[in-house]
C-alpha cells in the first residue's frame, strides 16, 4: 500500500508532509503550561516506572517498525509502559492542538519544522537541553535547527538537503551534457533548460519549478539575505524578492520551464504525478530524500545536482540542511527522563536504525549512518552520498521559522503564479509577498 503525497506535503516533511494550519484549540490562545518549558532530567531515571504516550504521523511501514522498536524497548525496560498513538498526517495536527489545549498532549511528539515554533513559542514543548537521557554528542551538528530563543524544542530525527534532480536518460535523449554543478549559474541553468526543451522536440521541458520558501531561501542567501532573523523578524528586502521573481519570469519566458498552467498543476500534484515524476521534464527541484520515490516513478537514471548560484561557486549557493522531522516532548510530561530514553533509541540505537533506515530522514549520528548505508537501496545511497558531498560546502543554519509562517510556501507560490500569469510585475509581487509575510508575523506575535 503506497501513499501519494502532494509536492506541498512532501516539501514540508521531505518524507511525508503537512498541509494544515496550526491552531491551539478554538481561540488561538497560548497552551497551558503546567510542567514548565524547561526541566532537568537525570539519565539514571530513564528506565524507572512510568507510562508514556508516543505520537507520530505515519504510513503502514512506519507504523510497523515503530511498533517493533517500542516493543523491544519496553521488553528491555519493563517498568516503562508506552502507549502508541500513530495518526494520519491530515488529522494529526488538529488532534494535537486539541490535546495541548486540554493538557493531555502526548509525552513524545513527532514534530515538523513548520510547527515547532508555533508549539514551542506557546509553551507546549519542553526545552530538552537538560534531558540527560538523550545522548546529544553525536547529534551536535543538528541541534541548532531545533533551537529557538536558546531552548531546544526538537531534535532532528534526520536531515535532508535541497537539490536539482536531473534525469540523465532524458539528457541523453536530447544529446545534452550534464552541467558542472560546482560552477553553474542561474543563467547557465536557464540556458540549459531551454536547450533541453528545444532538443526534446516537445516531448519534455527542460525543468519543472517549485517556487516555495526553500527556493526563495537559497536565492536570498546568495544575495546576502534570508527569510527570518533568529529573533523571528523579517530578514529580507522587497528588492531581494523582486530579483528572485525576475529570474523566475525569465525562466518561464525562455521556454525551458513549464507553462504557467503546468506549474499550477505541478505544485498541487503528488511527486509521482508531477512533470519530473512522469518524465515530462529533464530537471526538477526536490529534497534529496525523495530520490527513491522519483526514480521509481519515472524509471529514469537520476542524478542529484547542486543548485546554481549567482556567483558560480558551490560554496555560495545557499544550501542548508533541513530537518526532515523532529522528536519533541510535551511541556506537560511527568516523565522527561523516560521519554528521553525512548527518543535516544530512535536517534542513536543502531538496532532501531536497521528497522527505520532513512524513513524519518538521513541520520545525523555518523555511527548510525554507517550501520544502515549498506542496507539501503542504491538510490537511497546516492541521496546520502549527495548530502555528504555538499555538507562541507554548507556554511549556515536558517533560524527556525517563527510562529505564524507555516503557510509561507503557499504564499510564495501564489505570488509566483501572479508573476508568470502576468497579473503582477516582479516588483509588485515582491512588495505584496513581504507585506503578507509581515502580516502573518504581526498576527501571531
Amino acid at each position: 500500500m503506497s501513499q501519494q503525497l502532494s509536492r506541498r506535503q512532501f516539501g514540508a516533511l521531505a518524507l511525508t508532509g503537512i498541509g494544515t494550519t496550526f491552531l491551539l484549540a478554538g481561540c488561538g490562545t497560548s497552551a497551558p503550561t503546567g510542567g514548565g518549558a524547561t526541566t532537568t532530567a537525570a539519565a539514571g531515571d530513564a528506565f524507572k516506572k512510568s507510562t508514556l504516550t508516543l505520537a507520530w504521523w505515519t504510513n503502514p511501514l512506519r507504523t510497523q517498525y515503530t511498533g517493533t522498536i517500542v516493543t523491544n524497548f519496553t521488553t528491555a525496560h519493563p517498568k516503562v509502559t508506552v502507549t502508541q498513538a500513530p495518526g494520519e498526517w491530515a488529522t494529526y495536527w488538529t488532534k494535537l492542538s486539541t490535546q495541548v489545549a486540554a493538557q493531555t498532549a502526548p509525552d513524545i511528539i513527532q514534530m515538523d519544522q513548520a510547527y515547532i515554533a508555533e508549539y514551542g513559542g506557546r509553551g507546549a514543548l519542553l526545552d530538552m537541553s537538560n534531558v540527560g537521557s538523550i545522548d546529544t554528542a553525536p547529534l551536535k551538528s543538528s541541534l541548532a535547527a531545533g533551537t529557538q530563543g536558546g531552548k531546544l524544542y526538537g531534535i532532528p530525527a534526520g536531515n535532508t538537503v535541497y537539490s536539482v534532480f536531473a534525469n540523465k536518460s532524458l539528457f541523453e535523449k536530447a544529446g545534452v551534457d550534464l552541467p558542472d554543478d560546482k560552477t553553474w549559474t542561474w543563467d547557465d541553468y536557464i540556458a540549459l533548460s531551454t536547450k533541453l526543451a528545444k532538443a526534446s522536440g516537445g516531448a519534455f521541458t527542460g525543468t519543472s519549478w517549485y517556487g516555495a520558501d526553500q527556493d526563495l531561501q537559497i536565492w536570498l542567501h546568495q544575495h546576502g539575505q534570508q527569510l527570518y532573523t533568529d529573533k523571528g523578524k523579517l530578514a529580507f528586502t522587497a528588492d531581494g524578492v523582486a530579483s528572485w521573481f525576475t529570474m523566475v519570469k525569465k525562466l518561464f519566458a525562455s521556454g525551458g520551464g513549464p507553462t504557467a498552467d503546468q506549474y499550477t498543476n505541478d505544485i498541487a500534484s503528488s511527486v509521482q504525478q508531477e512533470l519530473f515524476g512522469t518524465s515530462k521534464s529533464a530537471m526538477g527541484w526536490h529534497w534529496n530524500s525523495q530520490l527513491t520515490a522519483l526514480a521509481q516513478a519515472n524509471g529514469g537514471d537520476l542524478v542529484l545536482l547542486r543548485p546554481p548560484s549567482s556567483s558560480g561557486s558551490a560554496k555560495k549557493n545557499g544550501l542548508y540542511l533541513k530537518p526532515s522531522m523532529y522528536w519533541s516532548m510535551s511541556a506537560q510530561t511527568k516523565y522527561p527522563a523516560q521519554a528521553g530514553g525512548l527518543i535516544n533509541v530512535f536517534l542513536n540505537d543502531t538496532s532501531a536504525a536497521k528497522l527505520q533506515l532513512i524513513d524519518r530522514g538521513i541520520p545525523t549520528n555518523e555511527k548510525v549512518l554507517e550501520t544502515i548505508t549498506p542496507l539501503l537501496a542504491k538510490t537511497d545511497q546516492l541521496a546520502i552520498a549527495y548530502m555528504q558531498n555538499v555538507t562541507s560546502e554548507i556554511s549556515w543554519v536558517p533560524p527556525v521559522p517563527p510562529k505564524g509562517t507555516s503557510t509561507v510556501a503557499q504564499v510564495a507560490q501564489r505570488h509566483t503564479q501572479d508573476v508568470i500569469f502576468n497579473r503582477a510585475t516582479p516588483a509588485d509581487a515582491a512588495a505584496a509577498f513581504k507585506s503578507e509575510v509581515q502580516s502573518l508575523l504581526d498576527t501571531n506575535s
